[in-house]
């Protein structure tokens, strides 16, 4: 009997059972021991692609709860210009596959400043286990598609748990705290769920639009923002088309001057902080497009997509967003049957990868 082949909605629904498991298993323990051996005053995360989107995600709680400034920078921008990491500067590399030569070579270049060398991956037998000094594995699994899902969101609770280990470790926040934040992932697990589930109706309900876009905007604040970068990057890659993500008020100084009725504009507006702004850029915007898609909690908006109950601002809740973006893209792309790219990005990857020699390539192209 053969098993059929996991997609990238076989993952976008094994999501909610990672996340939980992640937080029973405290899967960031290791990086929070690592984290508290030594004094830090800053964090600095390494990565790039959907897992510079993830820390993105995570940044607004994780800066929160640790009280101290997070900063995210790309491996090259690392290795070429920002190397130069201080003692009090608690520096890890990030890397789901494990096999990316960027986030190699950014582990290398701590070692030859004299640093340690810390990989987080979703794979401990890759290529990072003897690039690191210190490797944690973060509780994702290996998935077997080349448009990562539950990797992002797993990512993103991971980091937010390694805060909460970290504050309990220092005394931030006592036990009791502790749980009550891990609940509140548990609970962004759930309503994830809940979009998952909800997300192929959300879909049907506007099909002629979204199975048509050639411009698209994604806009948001916050952990807001990484979404769009999320939600951009799982369009641009699986659909082929431009899709640029764009903060709350920066979308309103300069990109909103190429709007037209041809254009898409997704907000992601949770969190109260962002709602009265947001409201106003999605009327402003449908003065322009009909092609305006809301995700929100914001009980006032009109016309959401996907709506969250309230959040009560908890900096963690827009994690739940994703499976809507990872479900328009999976689907769109089959439907469209996009998966193949222009003849010429074959050359281009044999010309120039991103992954090592060991890297099992599992994109069509």
């Amino acid at each position: 009997m053969t098993t059929a082949r996991p997609t990238m909605l076989t993952y976008v629904h094994e999501t909610p059972s990672v996340l939980r498991s992640q937080l029973e298993r405290d899967v960031a323990a290791p990086l929070a021991q690592a984290f508290v051996a030594g004094s830090h005053s800053r964090v600095r995360i390494v990565a790039c692609g959907s897992s510079k989107n993830a820390a993105t995600i995570a940044r607004p709680y994780v800066r929160s709860v640790l009280g101290r400034e997070v900063d995210i920078v790309e491996p090259y921008t690392f290795c070429a210009y920002e190397r130069d990491a201080h003692a009090a500067t608690f520096t890890f590399v990030i890397s789901q596959s494990g096999y990316s030569t960027n986030a190699l070579a950014a582990l290398a270049a701590i070692r030859e400043s004299g640093g340690r060398a810390i990989g987080v991956t979703g794979d401990p037998a890759s290529d990072f286990a003897g690039a690191s000094d210190f490797l944690v594995d973060y509780g994702v699994g290996v998935e077997l598609v080349g448009y990562v899902t539950k990797g992002v969101s797993a990512l993103a609770n991971f980091l937010c748990l390694f805060a909460l280990d970290v504050a309990r470790a220092e005394g931030r926040i006592d036990d009791a705290e502790r749980e009550r934040e891990v609940a509140r992932l548990a609970d962004v697990a759930g309503a994830l769920a809940r979009v998952a589930g909800d997300a192929p109706a959300a879909l049907a309900a506007r099909y002629k639009e979204l199975s048509n876009l050639e411009r698209v905007f994604m806009v948001g604040a916050g952990a807001n923002y990484g979404i769009a970068c999320e939600g951009a990057l799982k369009f641009g890659e699986c659909l082929q088309i431009p899709a640029m993500a764009l903060e709350l008020e920066e979308y309103l100084h300069g990109p909103n001057l190429q709007l037209s009725p041809d254009y898409a504009v997704f907000f992601n507006l949770v969190g109260g902080r962002d709602h009265a702004r947001g409201r106003q850029l999605v009327e402003a915007t449908r003065l322009v497009t009909d092609h305006v898609f809301v995700l929100t909690d914001d009980p006032e908006a009109a016309g959401a997509d996907v709506s969250l109950a309230p959040q009560d601002g908890f900096l963690a809740a827009p994690i739940a967003l994703l499976p809507y973006y990872q479900t328009l893209a999976y689907q769109l792309t089959d439907d469209r049957h996009l998966w193949h790219k222009h003849p010429l990005v074959s050359a281009f990857d044999r010309a120039v990868s991103g992954k090592s020699e060991n890297y099992v390539d599992r994109e069509v192209l």
